[in-house]
């Protein structure tokens, strides 16, 4: 039998990632200090074809198709704006989409970095009633 220790580090703080309506992906600051982003690193967004999944890579090594980690103030985000805005699905001006950021180690290998299922909740935003 071989038994793996899970580290608390992985599963105390849920690692999270918004929509934002100017079509960001941002990330809160408990997730920008666990995946250690810093401005200029490098991250790839992944789609499932069959399901249109959306995964989350660190990648191992240099790469070209990648998105580059932009900061603002105290605030981490990837310039997602031109992406998302080709997926129908995804109408940020009305919805707000937020992914939960979960662990998938057994893609690692396959896709050449540290992988994340973006796991999606969606909130449809308030409108301001006409008075």
């Amino acid at each position: 039998m071989s038994i793996s220790i899970i580290s608390t580090k992985e599963v105390t703080k849920p690692l999270k990632a918004t929509l934002q309506a100017s079509g960001k992906l941002g990330f809160t600051r408990d997730t920008a200090d666990l995946l250690r982003l810093e401005s200029g690193k490098q991250i790839q967004i992944g789609k499932d074809d069959d399901n249109d999944d959306l995964y989350m890579i660190i990648p191992s090594a240099p790469v070209e198709e990648a998105f580059t980690v932009a900061k603002a103030g105290d605030y981490f985000y990837l310039p997602t704006t031109q992406m998302f805005d080709t997926m129908e699905k995804y109408n940020y001006k009305i919805q707000t989409f937020m992914f939960d950021l979960v662990r998938r180690k057994e893609l690692d290998s396959q896709l050449n970095g540290i992988v994340y299922y973006m796991k999606e909740r969606t909130t449809y935003k308030s409108v301001p009633r006409e008075s």
